[in-house]
């Protein structure tokens, strides 16, 4: 039987393609305008792979670069936890010796790359508000994420949350005697992007899938990402959803 691909080796694998295309060149080209310290390399790939394999100093000041046109930026997000994929991969390994158990691991990664994402994300909101770059950047990063990660309370309490339907947060998918409202649900996607809760390409994942029927597989295929990535960008966009239903 094959072995499933890790989520952190997806994320990376759809930085690496995403880098290559005419819309990652493109946003790469931006960072560079932005960032003088990025304007010798070539594409995202190639500042990921020199992340990746560089001494503790070269990393941090590259994810110092790349934080600073974070903010709001997915694929910049994104190029964050590539760069940081090794490190990542370590705790989970560091998981897998410690006898968790395998039905668990998937879980604790998936927790782990979101867990990062949100770190970076609101480190980046940060320094673009002016704060500065915390020292010993990767290790602040991973440590954080990983600290939240292998508290099992609050893994449980993350766990639950995800069972939670959507449904039970916006009321126009809540109705059990008749089909979910899928323009109802439409509209809900379009008021949170008009008005910035959402950004049109983190609605597009639900868009497809909720709305337009799409499946997973080949919602993913039409947007030039993998399934898990798709997954998983749609899960922050439902959570944000939830977050504009309440309000």
């Amino acid at each position: 039987m094959a072995t499933q691909r890790s989520l952190v080796s997806a994320v990376a694998s759809y930085v690496d393609q995403t880098g290559r295309r005419l819309s990652g060149l493109q946003a790469f080209a931006r960072w560079s305008a932005s960032e003088p310290s990025l304007a010798h390399f070539r594409s995202v790939p190639e500042v990921v792979r020199a992340c990746r394999d560089g001494s503790p100093e070269v990393q941090d000041a590259l994810l110092g670069a790349l934080l600073s046109v974070a903010a709001e930026d997915t694929l910049a997000n994104l190029a964050m936890i590539a760069a940081l994929s090794r490190h990542l991969g370590r705790a989970v390994a560091a998981w897998r010796r410690g006898g968790a158990p395998v039905s668990d691991i998937a879980v604790m990664e998936a927790d782990l790359v979101s867990e990062c994402w949100a770190t970076v994300a609101s480190l980046a909101v940060a320094v673009a508000g002016g704060e500065p770059v915390p020292a010993k950047l990767a290790f602040a990063i991973v440590d954080r994420a990983r600290a939240a990660v292998r508290t099992p309370r609050r893994r449980e309490l993350r766990a639950a949350k995800r069972q939670v339907r959507l449904e039970s947060y916006l009321p126009c998918l809540a109705r059990e005697d008749k089909a979910p409202p899928v323009e109802e649900l439409a509209t809900e996607i379009v008021a949170a992007v008009r008005t910035g809760r959402l950004s049109a390409s983190a609605a597009r994942p639900v868009f497809l899938t909720r709305v337009a029927g799409y499946s997973t597989a080949e919602a993913a295929e039409s947007l030039g990402q993998s399934p898990a990535v798709l997954r998983a960008l749609r899960s922050r966009a439902e959570r944000a959803l939830v977050v504009a239903g309440r309000s």
